[in-house]
């Protein structure tokens, strides 16, 4: 028979052998590792006395941020811009077009924001923090009468340039900033081709619209303050009226809106 003094050494040899498996699987030993998120600790006291280790949840990036949304229906944003349309580079290349500008309102910031002077007559495009690019190919042109349907498909790009030096005769200078939204673009542009301007024959009006998916956003500061325009999958339905220029480049001239609708779907992978 198993004397006492070996009956209780089991539990004391069990819990030797226990503890010596903890501590191996802690190190690795004989066991793959489990990677797991760090979370933030403290310690307190329990009901009998011991110390606890409790989870204490990490501060959010977001905190203290702003996101710019818009309800739907409502004007997001105006712009005022130009456009310059380029013909094939070679056989069996597409047409291009770029259009660039700034921004004349952003639902949710001041004019004084937008602007780096809140005089109103100052207020164009070399005061303007925000600005615009679009770099967009032409898929088809529809001939109508004298209309003429143009679809393209491309990329637009909003900026914050905080030393604004827009300059439309150097288009490049409403891409000089930091990228803040990001959006794929697509686009009908309804051409009039009559004379708008007397015997000028094409010199009529044109009209846009354009379908914006924000793919990207970057988080900017302004006034000591962080702020968001949207997030991914937020969608715009942007109105174009234009007219062309007598003499190019550009090839016309426009201002517009961008109206929020419902958010694109998930893609499906």
């Amino acid at each position: 028979m198993l004397s006492a003094t070996k009956l209780m050494s089991v539990p004391v040899t069990l819990a030797v052998l226990i503890a010596a498996s903890i501590t191996a699987l802690a190190q690795g030993e004989g066991a793959s590792k489990i990677k797991t998120s760090q979370v933030p600790m403290t310690q307190t006291s329990n009901q009998y006395g011991y110390l606890s280790s409790v989870k204490v949840p990490a501060a959010s990036d977001d905190e203290g941020l702003h996101s710019l949304t818009t309800p739907l229906g409502g004007i997001a944003f105006e712009v005022v811009g130009q456009v310059t349309n380029f013909p094939p580079a070679g056989t069996g290349q597409p047409a291009t077009s770029q259009q660039y500008g700034y921004l004349s309102l952003i639902n949710g910031l001041t004019a004084d924001q937008i602007f780096i002077t809140a005089n109103p007559t100052l207020q164009n495009e070399t005061t303007a923090r925000f600005t615009f690019f679009t770099d967009a190919v032409t898929e088809r042109v529809i001939s109508n009468g004298r209309l003429r349907i143009v679809n393209r498909i491309g990329t637009t790009t909003i900026y914050l340039d905080e030393t604004p030096d827009g300059d439309f005769s150097n288009r490049d200078t409403f891409r000089d900033g930091t990228p803040v939204v990001t959006m794929a673009y697509r686009q009908q542009v309804i051409v009039d081709t009559g004379e708008g301007i007397s015997g000028v024959p094409g010199s009529g009006t044109f009209t846009v619209m354009n379908l914006l998916t924000v793919t990207a956003v970057q988080t900017f500061e302004i006034g000591g303050e962080n702020y968001r325009l949207g997030k991914p999958r937020d969608q715009f339905r942007q109105f174009y009226s234009g007219a062309p220029t007598p003499t190019t480049p550009p090839n016309g001239v426009f201002a517009g809106y961008a109206v929020a609708i419902e958010r694109a779907e998930p893609d499906k992978d």
